[in-house]
């Protein structure tokens, strides 16, 4: 009898595979295809439906396993020199090519954890400098420190002598977003 039972509480997930594949067929997002699953009265529900979506990803081929993405990393880093750029990204990319449903950061991401996990050097690309992509607010504030009673005529000029072309495309901007700041400093600077 117990065996019966546990045979009853199978769920039938042939109602709610249906809705998925209509949800994928449609072009509907992961979570609209994932409530119409819940809201079907189906064997799908809030605590199981993440579950039962992935599975379906993997069993209609619109994902891969997690066995199966790690298999494809392990091919493609096996032997490889992962510290170095090149090899690096080869490896990203054959995993990406090879991995239904994996980025190319994805790739990179699952490369630098099995490198981790292997304790093996890996690729990374060098942080960057901090270097200000306009120096408008640099040279505006150090301006208005040094010149806290500066007038409009005093902003306009700090935004004439920005060196490169490119960022005094448009004066306009720079001189609206911050006039209201060089009035506040005027004020406390009275």
């Amino acid at each position: 009898m117990v065996d019966e039972k546990k045979e009853e509480s199978k769920p039938d997930l042939s109602k709610v595979l249906a809705i998925f594949e209509s949800g994928i067929e449609r072009g509907l997002e992961e979570d609209d295809i994932k409530m119409k699953m819940i809201g079907a009265k189906s064997a799908a529900n809030f605590k199981n439906v993440t579950r039962i979506f992935n599975q379906f990803m993997i069993d209609t081929g619109h994902a891969i396993s997690r066995e199966a993405k790690t298999e494809i990393v392990e091919k493609h880093t096996d032997g490889a020199d992962l510290a170095a750029e090149e090899d690096f990204n080869e490896a990203v990319k054959a995993i990406a090519a090879e991995a239904t449903g994996v980025s190319e950061k994805s790739a990179a991401s699952l490369v630098r954890s099995w490198a981790k996990k292997a304790e093996v050097e890996c690729f990374s690309k060098p942080k960057g400098s901090g270097a200000i992509r306009n120096p408008f607010v640099t040279d505006f504030h150090a301006a208005l420190i040094a010149n806290p009673k500066m007038d409009e005529n005093g902003l306009k000029q700090v935004i004439a002598n920005l060196e490169d072309e490119k960022d005094r495309v448009n004066p306009t901007r720079w001189f609206n977003q911050h006039n209201a700041i060089r009035k506040m400093v005027n004020q406390i600077a009275a």
